[in-house]
């Protein structure tokens, strides 16, 4: 996943004023659960050391906590020639995952140039069955701008299409997430994504994602757990104090003990849906132990 330029900034807002300010809501996850509690990334990208041993990861996954895989199944060039990145690997990270109790969404980024196709390998991703019959348990959109997406109106009105046509496909019930940029990096980096469709989400994914990077922003744990609410602060202001959050923090290894304690305080205080570092095989032993503080309630 790619990002907004990343200028360290401060978030002029003290932590207790995030917290009086947020409203008092319950939490999220019963309605949400594909999406709920600690989460961890696997892209196309994370090597065949990972890809070729679903079991022995999920394995490790589970022994720290993860209840939740988001694993990539294409990207806007990758595979060629096929809607699914290696589905035979899919399908063990599935029944894998399943065997121990935990959920496996996919997630794919597309260019948002060609709507037809794009909808084609959501809906592969979607549709998708193990050898045993076993499927995901919902799909998350990558709504970012790849070197290839156009700009302006055109870039807003191919990811409405998009999402209109995934949310037809799918059905009503089907959970979809839209995996977001920062909306305090886009506040900050105005030229990314001016206007940013935020009306298009709301209308057809039941779970917000957004890539709240911390690393990429600020430093220390006063200014994560600040820059963390005041992005949930926004998007329950935006979207309605009910909508569902499952937040993705800072990098994995970037992100020191007290930062990565100070995004997990954040996201328990929130009481968002779920939360997760980008991404697995980066995360050190600082990360597993702060994430395991995470509220599974």
């Amino acid at each position: 996943m790619t990002h907004p330029a990343r200028p360290a900034v401060t978030i002029a807002l003290t932590c207790a004023a995030l917290v009086a300010g947020l409203p008092s809501i319950a939490p999220a996850a019963a309605a949400s659960r594909p999406f709920a509690g600690n989460g961890t990334w696997v892209s196309i990208f994370s090597g065949d050391a990972i890809w070729n041993n679903p079991a022995r990861h999920v394995r490790r996954m589970d022994d720290r906590g993860v209840r939740t895989l988001y694993l990539q199944t294409a990207s806007s060039t990758n595979p060629v020639g096929t809607d699914l990145y290696r589905p035979s690997q899919l399908g063990r990270f599935i029944q894998a995952a399943h065997s121990r109790g935990m959920r496996v969404v996919a997630w794919y980024l597309p260019p948002m140039r060609r709507v037809a196709s794009e909808h084609d390998r959501a809906m592969a991703a979607i549709r998708f069955r193990t050898a045993r019959g076993q499927r995901f348990d919902a799909f998350a959109l990558d709504i970012e701008p790849s070197a290839t997406t156009p700009g302006g109106q055109l870039r807003n009105e191919n990811l409405r299409r998009l999402s209109r046509r995934i949310r037809e496909s799918a059905g009503e019930r089907y959970k979809l997430g839209a995996i977001i940029p920062s909306p305090r990096g886009m506040a900050v980096s105005t030229d990314f994504w001016p206007d940013f469709p935020y009306e298009t989400v709301e209308k057809f994914y039941d779970v917000v994602i957004p890539m709240s990077y911390h690393t990429y922003r600020v430093k220390g744990a006063a200014d994560t757990y600040t820059y963390t609410m005041d992005n949930i602060a926004f998007l329950r202001d935006r979207l309605g104090p009910e909508v569902s959050i499952h937040m993705i923090g800072g990098e994995s290894g970037a992100s020191g003990a007290r930062e990565t304690g100070a995004f997990v305080a954040a996201c328990n205080d929130a009481r968002v849906t779920g939360a997760s570092l980008w991404h697995y095989g980066r995360n050190d032993s600082d990360d597993w132990a702060q994430m395991l503080l995470l509220d599974r309630s």
